[in-house]
């Protein structure tokens, strides 16, 4: 059994075949998402992105999470009683086939998971992993993001769904999609950045929109 914490992605290309697109039209939709912002809203993130101008060179990973990530997680409310909600740390395990049909064991944690369910995670939406400090960005972040959003294609019992994902490199926000075996990544977003906050909001945003029209079709 391997841990998420040992894959790097060229690692995932090479045993898994999954194929990284440079035009995905689900991240082209994605990308243009323009969700608003309330008033009260604004004066939340303005205050999240001058503490993180502040900040973000002296923040560990614990601090950018509790102080920056967390808020603007706990403002959008992945949640809804019965029907699905935020997960934090909790541990994902599967068995794939490797590209010669052998079967791989993977385990690992994630930091946070948006999904149905209300003991443990049954249907994966969204992913948000590896806060990373930006002096100790080491290690592929984007790698133990996909084997984690990989492992959770196996827990949605043959549902086509489309899995999202998000990590962060200090300051620097990327999106990821993976859809069967082809995965996408946005550009980098800069949270310092007011434009580039308000996107981030905003493709957030998008996908809890797109969790609660998935839930409302299971009515």
């Amino acid at each position: 059994m391997k841990s998420f914490e040992k894959w790097e992605t060229e690692e995932l290309i090479l045993t898994f075949g999954i194929k990284p697109k440079n035009v995905m039209q689900k991240m082209q939709i994605w990308l243009e998402a323009n969700f608003s912002c309330n008033e009260t809203e604004q004066i939340i993130i303005d205050d999240l992105r001058n503490r993180l101008l502040y900040f973000v060179d002296y923040w560990n990973e614990q601090d950018l999470k509790s102080f920056f990530i967390l808020p603007i997680i706990n403002m959008i409310d992945f949640s809804k009683l019965t029907k699905y909600r935020t997960f934090m740390e909790h541990t994902f395990a599967a068995n794939l086939k490797d590209i010669n049909g052998n079967e791989v064991n993977l385990r690992g944690r994630v930091e946070m998971v948006v999904a149905t369910g209300e003991q443990r995670p049954r249907i994966p939406f969204f992913f948000l992993n590896e806060y990373k400090a930006q002096l100790k960005a080491i290690t592929d972040p984007k790698g133990q993001l996909l084997v984690a959003m990989l492992a959770a294609q196996t827990k949605n019992n043959g549902i086509n769904l489309p899995i999202y994902g998000m990590y962060n490199i200090g300051q620097n926000f990327f999106f990821l999609i993976l859809e069967g075996d082809e995965y996408a990544i946005s550009k980098q977003f800069d949270a310092t950045d007011k434009q580039d906050l308000e996107k981030i909001i905003s493709m957030l945003k998008f996908v809890k929109n797109h969790i609660e029209n998935f839930i409302n079709q299971l009515k």
